[in-house]
């Protein structure tokens, strides 16, 4: 389940909220694209040799969570979940537009304490239990064009982490659960959960293009342009389906702060 960590030592129980002094407060979490992009527009930018017109990115979260303690380099070969005390959970869920600078909130508010501080985040990326095998829920949306030396591509592409992910996420013979790659963990959060304001979760479509080299992306016959796959034993998925779908699973593109404007 989507909020099953909060029972293996929840934030909320009684004993919990004792020990670490901290109150329970409930508050409003939004997402945003870069604080730069400009609503309603094409985010333009050089990415590499690249320069890119994304004309669509839409990014469903499915759920956020904070965490007191930073994992420990190996501790976590197995496991999903951080260590130490969840102190925060937003469990529903929310279609970003990274194109739009606005804040966008969950429909949802948050459950948190507001001690100790947070250090770091988690992204779900899941459109129901994280653990399902199956999970068709489009994950990434994109469109747009990639020039270089005179040469355009135009793209799209869908990102989706259901059975086609199962490969690389398999739970027997020692490898990783598929839950593993639907959290973006760890993020760092240094953030204190406050009576007033809310938190904030940015993410930069521009960091999912890190490493992509548009002229080597299949064609689409569908469209007359060229599509990033979605599918891992593809022929044409490696390497930029698979530079995407690394990059969107990065750390890098999402930052956690807290906000007065909510």
């Amino acid at each position: 389940m989507r909020a099953g960590i909060l029972l293996m030592g929840s934030i909320f129980c009684v004993g919990c909220i004792g020990q670490t002094g901290g109150n329970t407060v409930a508050f409003p979490v939004a997402a945003a694209g870069p604080a730069d992009a400009i609503s309603g527009q094409p985010l333009s930018f050089t990415s590499g040799t690249w320069d890119v017109l994304l004309t669509q990115a839409t990014l469903h979260v499915g759920a956020v969570y904070l965490d007191q303690s930073e994992p420990v380099s190996g501790g976590q070969a197995t496991g999903c979940y951080l260590t130490g005390t969840y102190l925060a959970q937003e469990t529903s869920s929310l279609d970003v537009d990274l194109l739009n600078p606005a804040l966008q909130t969950f429909p949802a508010s948050a459950l948190g304490i507001t001690e100790p501080p947070a250090l770091v985040g988690q992204v779900w990326l899941t459109g129901g239990d994280v653990n399902a095998a199956s999970d068709p829920t489009p994950i990434l949306v994109i469109a747009g064009t990639a020039a270089q030396n005179g040469t355009t591509f135009p793209f799209t592409g869908t990102i989706t982490i259901g059975s086609n992910r199962q490969a690389i996420g398999v739970g027997t013979g020692g490898g990783d659960p598929i839950c593993k790659q639907r959290i973006v963990t760890p993020i760092p959060a240094a953030v204190a959960i406050q009576t007033a304001g809310g938190l904030l979760l940015r993410i930069d479509p521009r960091l999912y293009f890190v490493n992509v080299d548009f002229s080597q992306l299949p064609a689409d016959a569908g469209t007359g342009g060229y599509a990033f796959s979605d599918d891992p034993t593809a022929p044409g998925y490696a390497p930029t389906g698979q530079n995407l779908y690394a990059d969107v699973r990065s750390t890098a593109p999402y930052t956690f702060s807290w906000t007065d404007a909510l």
